[in-house]
């Protein structure tokens, strides 16, 4: 029996970036060991399971606007609260400073190097293992690859080391000490026995400078260009791997999430529709990448990833089941006069406060120097016939694509300003939103079915996508649904735009 209102777990408050405590910072750094917590579950008062979010408008809950996120994460930190991201699919990030030193361990003759003294810096960038790291800049430069996860320019020499199940001491490091690429341990460079915790992807910096001449004496802001968190992906409409590779879909992203931060077991996730969103968003060209560098609850987090592809999900006999609001959707049932109860179906249309004529869509932007951007659809006409212009600003940090935001940005507007008549013509008519009651007859029904109604309040037979299903205590199941159209999904010249 579907039902999509449950309450079976509490939305969980989880500190996806572990905190470094006890870290160094400083010459002269005694032996010490830089604690990590890790990743960690609080519970909330309110409940995730049984949710549909609503395609439509994105409700983001506590997470950061697309503004705000982007200074985040290019901004450095050297603190002894500083955090350590997870980080789902491909970003540029700055990192937080762990452990720094300086001396003059290596380069000690500014006339043989044109420098005398060395920093040295731990800087950590994710809290698990990720794919790879295609480019490390030193202030907006980008440094030359060398190979074997070594990067360097004249000045800044550097190699990054995955994540591993163990701890690591600073002095069994090896550092980068020119540009050709040479290492030395730790040990030999005259730094403090002091031990990286487990579970950390960082790099190991060398910084040339000279106080005496005041070139370079202060630390570079080190950013990274990375593919992030290894994933178990969706092989097929039945199966699970068992192994991770790198992923950027969003269906692949929820589904890491669901098992690593609420213990869902495989068992009660329906891999078919999971597959089949994640079809759908390969096929449009749908990507998620989101970094989460604050503490955030499960449910914006979720919110956040499902506004990457109009997504909803629900809990359905017991399973954790994923849809995408998507072109050619098929009806699953036609209800009548008959399955619709006591006069219960009533019909409107949206209020004023949810129909707009322009999009402002905002995102994350690789062209831009990974920088917050925008993206703007507007219906003139619908503006010259209003005489004003209604805007719907929608901020999805975890679209980094201008083509998706533009793609998203068009179908939230369609969706909220036309529909079609019986041939399949657009019509400038606000989608319909109904309410009524049916019997057990429709428990297969789910939230994201599309249904078609035939009753005589409509003029036609029209379709419609489900999103909330509630059984009373009487047993009756309460429908809220909204108008379902091809031309949603179709630019003004009836071109599908995915």
């Amino acid at each position: 029996m579907g039902s999509a209102v449950k309450k079976v777990v509490a939305v969980a408050a989880v500190i996806f970036a572990p905190q470094i405590a006890g870290f160094v910072l400083g010459a002269g750094a005694t032996a010490t060991a830089l604690a990590l917590t890790t990743a960690a579950i609080t519970l909330a008062g309110s409940s995730l399971a049984g949710s549909a979010f609503a395609p439509d408008i994105p409700d983001l809950g506590d997470l950061s606007g697309a503004d705000q996120y982007a200074g985040q994460k290019l901004t450095a930190s050297r603190n002894n609260t500083g955090t350590v991201p997870i980080v789902y699919g491909f970003h540029r990030l700055a990192g937080n400073v762990i452990y720094q030193d300086a001396n003059n361990e290596y380069t000690s003759d500014d006339t043989a190097k044109g420098y005398n003294r060395d920093y040295w810096a731990i800087i950590t960038f994710a809290g698990h293992e990720i794919n790879d790291i295609t480019d490390i800049y030193a202030d907006q430069q980008v440094l030359t690859d060398l190979g074997s996860n070594k990067f360097t320019n004249t000045y800044h020499h550097i190699k990054w080391y995955n994540a591993s199940s163990t701890a690591t001491n600073i002095q069994s490091v090896d550092f980068v000490v020119n540009d050709t690429g040479d290492t030395q341990a730790g040990s030999t460079l005259g730094l403090a026995s002091a031990n990286i915790p487990a579970g950390v992807a960082f790099m190991a910096v060398h910084q040339l400078f000279d106080g005496q001449q005041n070139k370079n004496t202060q630390l570079a802001t080190m950013a990274v260009e990375l593919e992030g968190k290894k994933i178990r992906t969706i092989t097929d409409a039945s199966t699970i791997s068992t192994t991770t590779s790198y992923s950027s879909n969003p269906a692949e992203i929820i589904l890491d999430i669901l098992g690593e931060s609420l213990g869902v077991p495989d068992s009660r996730i329906d891999i078919a529709s999971f597959y089949e969103v994640k079809t759908a968003c390969n096929t449009y060209g749908w990507d998620c990448n989101l970094a989460l560098i604050q503490q955030a609850n499960v449910q914006s987090i979720i919110q956040e990833i499902l506004s990457t592809f109009r997504g909803q999900i629900i809990h359905s006999e017991n399973n954790w089941k994923l849809k995408a609001d998507a072109k050619n959707q098929t009806s699953v049932a036609t209800l009548t006069d008959d399955d619709i109860l006591n006069n219960s179906l009533n019909i409107t249309m949206r209020g004023s406060k949810d129909i707009f004529n322009k999009v402002r869509f905002k995102y994350i932007n690789p062209s831009d120097e990974w920088l917050a951007s925008q993206t703007l659809i507007e219906d003139t006409d619908l503006q010259d016939l209003e005489g004003q212009i209604i805007e719907k600003i929608l901020d999805v940090k975890a679209v980094t694509n201008t083509t998706q935001a533009e793609e998203l940005a068009e179908i939230t507007l369609n969706a909220s300003r036309y529909t079609e008549d019986s041939s399949g013509n657009r019509i400038k008519q606000t989608p319909l939103i109904c309410d009524f009651a049916t019997t057990i007859k429709h428990a297969d029904l789910e939230v994201g079915d599309i249904i078609t109604i035939e009753h005589d309040l409509l003029d036609r037979n029209r379709k419609f996508m489900i999103l909330s299903l509630e059984t009373d205590q009487s047993g009756l199941i309460q429908v809220s649904a909204r108008e379902y159209a091809e031309t949603h999904y179709k630019d003004s010249s009836g071109t599908y735009i995915i």
